[in-house]
Order: C-alpha cells, then sequence, then structure tokens
C-alpha cells in the first residue's frame, strides 16, 4: 500500500484552504491532471463524488464518498475505481491568525500488480504533488 503524507503551513485560513479542497466542481480548471469531475450526491455532512484523471495518457476515473467537517476536516473513502483502497484526510488546523496548517495523508493499493505497473507511476505523481497545487491554487485565489 503507497501512503502519501504532506504537513504544510500556509498563511491562510482554516475555512479558506477547506472551502478550496471541497471545492470539487473547480478541480478541473486547477489541477493540471483532472479533465473532469462530476457530484453524484451532497449534503450537510458529505459529498459523494466521481473524478476523472486524464495525464500522460492515462485515462481513469474514481469515485469516493468525502465525510465533511468544516472548516477543520475532509474523510475520503473509496466507493469505485481501479483501487483495492483509497482512503485519506485533510485535516485543517488553525493557527492564531496567521493561517493554518494542512495535514494530507492518502492511502492506496490497485486492484492488481498489471493496474499498479500501468498506472501507479502517474497516480503517485499525482498524489504526491496534490498538495502543492491547492497551495498554488490558494495563493491565485486568496493574495489578490
Amino acid at each position: 500500500m503507497k501512503i502519501i503524507n504532506k504537513n504544510v503551513l500556509v498563511p491562510y485560513q482554516a475555512e479558506q484552504i477547506f472551502d478550496l479542497v471541497n471545492d470539487i466542481e473547480n478541480y478541473p480548471k486547477f489541477l493540471p491532471w483532472c479533465n473532469k469531475t462530476e457530484i453524484l450526491n451532497t449534503n450537510q455532512n458529505s459529498v459523494d463524488a466521481v473524478m476523472h484523471i486524464d495525464y500522460l495518457k492515462i485515462h481513469h476515473s474514481f469515485s469516493t464518498h468525502n465525510d465533511i467537517c468544516r472548516p477543520t476536516q475532509i474523510k475520503m473513502h473509496l466507493i469505485n475505481g481501479p483501487f483495492k483502497s483509497l482512503e485519506g484526510y485533510w485535516n485543517f488546523t488553525p493557527i492564531d491568525n496567521i493561517g493554518c496548517k494542512i495535514d494530507f495523508c492518502l492511502k492506496y493499493e490497485f486492484t492488481s500488480h498489471i493496474l499498479s505497473a500501468v498506472i501507479a507511476p502517474v497516480f503517485n505523481l499525482i498524489a504526491d504533488s496534490m498538495v502543492d497545487a491547492f497551495i498554488k491554487e490558494a495563493d491565485k485565489r486568496y493574495d489578490e
């Protein structure tokens, strides 16, 4: 099982970063590897969504159930996709009036060794750069 852990301090409020990560409909505008998203179901406490990946000739989609606790946490659980398992979380911890700490963790394993050999290098790159992509978008949205 592959595990990605990222921790970073940012000069934005927890609510701002939470709203950015929870803005699934706009992922295709700022995540270079995401060409489409679909919201399947949403309510005050959760979102079910599909993300379509189109990157380096890899075309796949997966869906997750996201438990949301605004403004501090989003937990992701696999619904469907090329994974044996996929789960993760975003935690947003306020730090006084100077910003927040982002904790991102993603654990995943593909359904087969063949699929892993084909998709894993691209997905590993995507997962490893995810926090950076959100911070870059936060800089655009909130530094104006």
